[in-house]
């Protein structure tokens, strides 16, 4: 009986430390996906410019 308490106590610890692994995944990854949005968004915003641009100086 000792055993299977044992085992059970360390089998938590496992899990404790799994679910703090996944807490700092989750947390680099929304900075990551933060970043890559705001690059994709400058882009776009970029090239919106560029064709504004370029439309209005073909019609002058």
């Amino acid at each position: 009986m000792q055993q299977q308490e044992k085992e059970i106590q360390e089998l938590k610890e496992r899990l404790v430390n799994v679910e703090e692994k996944l807490q700092r995944k989750s947390n680099s990854s929304n900075a990551l996906k933060f970043v890559l949005w705001f690059i994709l968004i400058f882009v776009v915003l970029l090239i919106a410019i560029g064709v504004l641009q370029f439309i209005s100086s073909n019609s002058s």
